[in-house]
């Protein structure tokens, strides 16, 4: 991807916490999770369940040049479609990498 591009088909991902993105069941663990990892590792984890999906996906989105709409369109289809357990484990793991390297610089 180009370093300028911007994630703006993240927004419903914050705007909702996901509500839209996964079933019922998986959005409470999701929710769940967020308001732990608040105490436990990162206030911001949000945003790492966010870089996870898009990573989960990174093959198909640059083996497909996609743009900024179809980025859309893609994530619109795959809607509840998430391995959210996957995509938490993701999350936690560059949680991790990114504390790792601040404590190491």
């Amino acid at each position: 991807m180009e370093t300028n591009t911007h994630f703006y088909f993240c927004y419903r991902w914050f705007l909702l916490d996901f509500k839209r993105e996964m079933v019922y069941d998986d959005v409470y663990s999701v929710w769940e999770t967020i308001w732990a990892a608040k105490y436990i590792s990162s206030e911001h984890f949000v945003l790492f369940i966010a870089l996870a999906l898009v990573e989960m996906y990174r093959d198909i989105i640059l083996e497909n040049n996609m743009d900024f709409t179809d980025i859309i369109k893609f994530f619109n289809e795959m809607a509840e479609r998430h391995n959210v357990p996957q995509v938490l484990m993701m999350a936690r793991d560059l949680v991790n990498k990114v504390q790792t390297l601040i404590e190491n610089k």
